[in-house]
């Protein structure tokens, strides 16, 4: 692990690509790429820190928001666009959690 983490560091202080500096030095390009991956939470078991945990989904998706300039304002507008069809939300702040749930069931 902390030779591994020894060609990260040589590797990143190189500016090269990735490609280039394995096959420079004689690394599989997959391994240089997984080390890499796996550095942090290898230097944080090696500090004794456990590792922040992975994201355990990302969104695929993009959402654009427009935020009023005033926020006091008490309620979110949601616009959705599909196709011809248009809908048009002022959702209150106080219910946030139900405002995901209906974009969750919207994006699917």
């Amino acid at each position: 692990m902390e030779r591994c983490l020894e060609r990260v560091a040589a590797y990143r202080a190189s500016g090269q690509t990735a490609k280039a500096w394995a096959e420079a030095n004689d690394v599989p390009m997959r391994s240089i790429a997984s080390w890499c991956a796996l550095s942090r939470r290898w230097r944080a078991k090696l500090g004794g820190v456990s590792a922040e945990p992975l994201a355990a989904a990302r969104s695929s998706g993009f959402v654009a928001a427009r935020v009023a300039p005033s926020a006091a304002s008490a309620s979110v507008r949601v616009e959705l666009n599909a196709g011809a069809a248009r809908l048009e939300l002022y959702w209150p702040l106080a219910h946030t959690r139900e405002l995901a749930a209906l974009l969750r069931e919207l994006g699917r």
